[in-house]
């Protein structure tokens, strides 16, 4: 009997290596975007740290200089934190792209599997209809040996 060969095997591998590449992307965009966030969240909780110390020093008062300062600080760190949170969401737009590319091989991929699974599935009807062929052939030698010989079987 013959093997089963699958003519597009080499193009099935490249789209397994394409979804594997893809998923690698996304899992780098996904860590790159959980990193942004998180710097986000620092930088959020300094600008917090920042206001409540100006807040401390309205009450207890200062002189204008310090005053001025804070709120620059305070300006800077807004506008810091402004800069993370849009870096956040581009980061989370390029985490849907490699999520849509990811999808995209392994929609290749998979239409590649069921090719090969109905070739395979053709290859085994093939095979078993040989087999009955060659059952049926011996079956008929058989049936034509013990007629011509005679016997009764």
């Amino acid at each position: 009997m013959s093997e089963f060969r699958f003519r597009a095997a080499a193009a099935l591998e490249l789209r397994r290596t394409q979804e594997h590449e893809a998923g690698l992307a996304r899992a780098r965009a996904e860590a790159a975007v959980r990193e942004a966030e998180r710097v986000a969240a620092v930088a959020d909780g300094v600008r917090r740290t920042a206001q409540q110390r100006l807040q401390i020093l309205e009450r207890h008062g200062s002189d204008v200089a310090t005053f001025m300062w804070h709120r620059n600080w305070i300006v800077r760190l807004t506008n810091d934190l402004a800069a993370k949170r849009h870096e956040v969401v581009m980061l989370a737009e390029a985490v849907r792209q490699a999520e849509q590319r990811w999808r995209q091989a392994r929609q290749r991929r998979l239409a590649l599997e069921r090719m090969q699974e109905r070739a395979f599935r053709r290859f085994r009807a093939e095979q078993l209809r040989q087999e009955l062929k060659v059952i049926d052939e011996l079956a008929r030698l058989r049936y034509v040996m013990a007629d011509a010989s005679g016997d009764d079987r």
